[in-house]
């Protein structure tokens, strides 16, 4: 999920991104970030990406960031060499500057409107805080909980019986979970033609697989047609307990909205 906006004053392009947990700020590819002269303060932070690839992000400072009619100020900035920006384009061809991080949502108190493209925003200490449930659970959608951790917002989901943890990932268009996961399903895999990259500009030849069912925190959701096989860097530090992504094809089929204030994602029932 993409959104339009402004870094410094200057046009950027934004990944809405659940999926890197991080801290609350914004994270830029290095070379948007020397088009605004930012300057940085060494001390380099070393994350991962989702294939496992090291990768170094410094603090370069801090900032004003405008996104819709939201003007915030005093947005701490990180930056990198995100290769996987460089290769993704939004649908107007323009190309990726960076991420809002899962961090900064929650610093903002971030509603996602995922079916509608929409993010609301509430600055740091301005306004107060709002309560969307009842609205949302008499519009017929299920409340789910979720965490803000190291790896994003995590649900707890069931996958053709079988149960884990996945990560709420609206940088994804795809839902994806770990090979060795899905190593106990009983249709097995199969190869595609397509492939994936991640934040690092790892290329991946993509690998699938057929669900049955899938629940979130026991809601049964919509299935995608197929979902993506692979091995992922967060399978093995968790324990085996985070098993994949859930990604916009999921989220956003099934009306998915978060809200960041309360930590909840709604989705539509599946009958």
């Amino acid at each position: 999920m993409n959104i339009h906006g402004a870094v410094n004053g200057r046009p950027a392009t934004l990944v809405v991104d659940t999926g890197w947990g991080g801290r609350a700020g914004v994270y830029l590819d290095i070379n948007f970030a020397n088009t605004l002269k930012l300057t940085m303060e060494g001390g380099a932070d070393v994350g991962h990406s989702a294939s496992g690839t090291a990768m170094s992000l410094q603090k370069a400072g801090s900032g004003t960031v405008v996104l819709g009619n939201v003007q915030l100020n005093g947005v701490p900035f990180y930056v990198g060499k995100i290769k996987g920006f460089g290769v993704t384009e939004t649908r107007e061809s323009a190309w990726i500057s960076g991420a809002v991080s899962g961090g900064f949502l929650r610093a903002a108190s971030a509603v996602l409107d995922l079916p509608n493209f929409r993010v609301y925003l509430r600055p740091p200490g301005r306004g107060r805080p709002v309560s969307l449930g009842p609205a949302l659970k008499a519009a017929g959608l299920s409340e789910i909980p979720f965490t803000v951790g190291d790896y994003g917002c995590v649900v707890d989901v069931e996958i053709s019986g079988l149960t884990g943890k996945m990560v709420v990932d609206t940088g994804s268009y795809y839902s994806c979970i770990d090979s060795r996961f899905a190593s106990q399903f009983k249709g097995g895999t199969y190869a595609t033609y397509t492939g994936s990259i991640d934040a690092a500009g790892v290329v991946s030849r993509n690998q699938a697989t057929r669900l049955q069912t899938m629940k979130v925190a026991g809601v049964p959701v919509h299935l995608p047609d197929d979902v993506t096989v692979a091995k992922y860097s967060f399978y093995s530090p968790s324990g085996g307990k985070i098993v994949g992504l859930l990604g916009m094809d999921v989220l956003g089929h099934n009306w998915g909205i978060i809200d960041f204030g309360n930590e909840k994602l709604y989705l539509a029932e599946a009958k």
